[in-house]
């Protein structure tokens, strides 16, 4: 169900970028775009939910104290007001949550380029990779590392694990000796992905290229992580920029700023640890994400603050409280 939910059309989507941008990385980057983009007005409709969570905190602290020693009465007055104010407590997480299925489906679009990019099906895929197999490994010695740890490995193994290499390899033979029909003569074979990106291999596992690094001496391989590294700096950046914002618009309780301290700490490692054991393209993806991120987040509070007197909410015997003071 989710490859035909999710990976299926987003391996679609991109084959369609990267065919009129003739770019991986700009493939990845324009594909990341339209998804923010889809994503606004859920990001819009969060942001609303959270500056309305803001306005009733200090009555839901009122109830904290009124009630301390009634929980369950707690409970009910708490939820009578959100539900008054429509208003979500996990409504400000679900941006976020989507991400995970997005980072999902694009690992694998990635990992299985022949399948999800170029639409190439197992059945009658065995004799090309049989041949692109062996005659790339008559090329290993001139090309170091082009065989992985696929050397004699079974056709169905290296579908499954390894259709990375066999784009690399087809690369690398071209046409000749093509069990595809049509194929000879061609000016590259049909299963070429150039996940060339400025000069960095998207196809890349940080990890893997450091662990390389360190057996072969290849040092220069090591550029890499500079994917990584941009990735926690954009994903700090966005986050310190959305709690920064936050605070302006609510001022910050105890509680507050230590969610807020476990986040900054939380966030940067969850962050490298990622981009460090998966493929460089997902590291483009979450550096592009942070930065549409930011650019809506500033957006959008500044739209919300234009339109602050439309941001209202309602506490039980009480006035009504505005985002913002009507002008006399």
């Amino acid at each position: 169900m989710f490859e035909f939910l999710i990976t299926r059309p987003m391996g679609f989507i991109i084959k369609f970028i990267y065919d009129f941008a003739q770019n991986y990385g700009l493939a990845i980057i324009l594909f990341t775009i339209v998804i923010k983009m889809i994503l606004l007005p859920l990001n819009v409709k969060s942001q609303k939910s959270l500056r309305k969570q803001q306005k009733i905190q200090p009555y839901i602290m009122e109830l904290q104290e009124k009630y301390k020693n009634d929980q369950q009465k707690l409970q009910q007055e708490m939820m009578k007001v959100y539900k008054n104010n429509n208003v979500s407590m996990t409504g400000g997480c679900l941006p976020m949550l989507i991400q995970f299925p997005i980072l999902i489906g694009l690992y694998q679009v990635i990992q299985r380029p022949l399948q999800y990019m170029l639409g190439v099906v197992w059945e009658g895929a065995y004799d090309e990779i049989l041949h692109l197999r062996d005659a790339a490994a008559n090329l290993a010695a001139s090309i170091p590392g082009i065989m992985g740890n696929y050397a004699g490995a079974e056709p169905l193994n290296i579908w499954n694990q390894g259709q990375i290499f066999i784009s690399k390899w087809a690369a690398a033979v071209g046409t000749q000796g093509s069990t595809l029909e049509g194929v000879s003569g061609m000016a590259q074979h049909p299963w070429i992905v150039n996940f060339d990106f400025l000069g960095l291999d998207l196809s890349t596992v940080p990890g893997d290229a450091f662990n390389h690094a360190i057996s072969s001496g290849a040092w220069m391989g090591l550029i890499i992580f500079i994917i990584p590294l941009l990735a926690v700096i954009a994903s700090v950046a966005s986050m310190k920029i959305s709690q920064i914002q936050a605070g302006q618009n609510s001022g910050a309780n105890d509680q507050a700023n230590q969610m807020n301290k476990t986040m900054n700490l939380i966030m940067p490692i969850m962050t490298g640890f990622f981009t460090i054991i998966l493929p460089a393209g997902l590291g483009l993806y979450w550096i592009i994400s942070s930065v549409v991120q930011i650019v809506q987040q500033l957006a959008v509070n500044f739209y919300l603050e234009k339109k602050g007197e439309d941001i209202v909410v309602t506490i039980p015997e009480k006035k009504q409280l505005h985002g913002k003071k009507r002008k006399k």
